[in-house]
């Protein structure tokens, strides 16, 4: 049964379950604005096709700038949610997610006993799901998450999700509306996935199928070459004593453009001090493209200290090799700030402040 169906029949059983609920005293609603800067001054190796290096004031390693509103309240037995956050780049004030009002996240929906139903601009359950087995969480920093949205999507616009805990199991169900005129399916998406956690142990899966990939995956295919793009990865996460331990995998494969990638991770986050944790991971990445193999190792290792609960500052380095088909792949102004240049290596250093509030 597809995504879609099994999205429309939670729907159901939730307003079914709101139809029949006891009417109880509704709480006051409860709104709340919200943002995070996160900046930070970098110096990297390798900027150019000459090799220079470059030093800048950026977005920050581990979560992009942000602001916005969310918001609940008591609805017919129920529980209404909503959310709308913008994300722009701290060092220029402009909007980010391609200029978009609320690029990150925009959507609204219903939860109760039957579980959570969700409609808009939001994470794809494949990210979701993916990124809690990398410990930096796919970084914001495209040098350090050289998978990100490449391989999980990131967010899908259009997208209805369904959202279900039973007992230590999370379930997440996700349909995106293709909307293409006499075709359902076209540019349409359907993912599945569950999260297993109970004591110090977490362990997921999720798959997800993308119709009519283009203008995606490093920039790499084209409305030419558009592609059905499925993923499937899984991981988990041991918490060892002051340690966090991480193991992921993803594969992504894409049909017309003949893109295959398998990625392995492993990570841990130690809670040094009550104030300093240590986050370091590392990803290897196996490509195949016309017959051609190519190879990617990505390491970062980052301190961060926080001065209180709300501000952090941080010290980070990485280091990035790639090797025969993944030069060409990386070497290409689609990835912004990962685009290697035909350099087969790069080494960064930056110090970042973050504020949430």
């Amino acid at each position: 049964m597809k995504a879609l169906q099994l999205t429309a029949l939670a729907g159901a059983m939730m307003f079914a379950a709101c139809a029949q609920a006891q009417t109880t005293p509704s709480p006051a609603p409860e709104t709340q604005f919200f943002g995070l800067l996160d900046w930070t001054v970098r110096y990297s190796t390798k900027q150019n096709a000459a090799g220079d290096a470059k030093a800048e004031l950026t977005d920050g390693v581990l979560t992009g700038s942000r602001v916005g509103v969310r918001g609940r309240h008591a609805a017919g037995g129920m529980t209404a949610v909503y959310w709308a956050e913008a994300g722009f780049a701290p060092d220029t004030g402009t909007s980010g997610q391609g200029g978009r009002l609320f690029g990150r996240q925009l959507y609204a929906g219903l939860e109760g006993d039957a579980g959570t139903l969700l409609a808009g601009r939001q994470y794809t359950v494949s990210h979701d799901i993916l990124s809690r087995f990398e410990a930096m969480a796919f970084a914001n920093n495209s040098i350090v998450g050289y998978q990100g949205g490449n391989y999980t999507g990131l967010r899908y616009d259009n997208t209805v999700k369904y959202l279900k805990n039973v007992g230590p199991v999370s379930i997440q169900l996700g349909h995106t509306f293709g909307e293409t005129a006499g075709s359902t399916a076209t540019s349409s998406a359907d993912a599945l996935g569950a999260v297993y956690a109970d004591g110090p142990l977490s362990a997921g899966l999720a798959y997800q199928q993308t119709k009519n990939v283009s203008s995606a995956f490093f920039g790499a295919v084209t409305a030419a070459n558009a592609s059905t793009q499925k993923v499937i990865g899984g991981g988990m996460t041991y918490q060892l004593g002051a340690a966090k331990l991480y193991l992921g995998y993803t594969g992504s494969k894409l049909d017309v453009a003949d893109y295959k990638n398998n990625v392995l991770y492993v990570g841990t986050n130690v809670q040094a001090t009550e104030s300093l944790q240590v986050i370091a991971t590392v990803q290897a990445d196996k490509l195949n493209h016309a017959g051609v193999d190519g190879n990617r190792l990505t390491s970062a290792l980052m301190a961060d200290y926080f001065l209180d609960k709300t501000t952090d500052v941080y010290v980070e380095v990485d280091y990035t090799k790639v090797k025969d088909g993944w030069v060409t792949l990386a070497n290409n102004t689609a990835l912004g700030s990962g685009n290697l240049f035909g350099n087969a290596s790069r080494t960064g250093i930056m110090a970042g402040m973050r504020i949430k509030f």
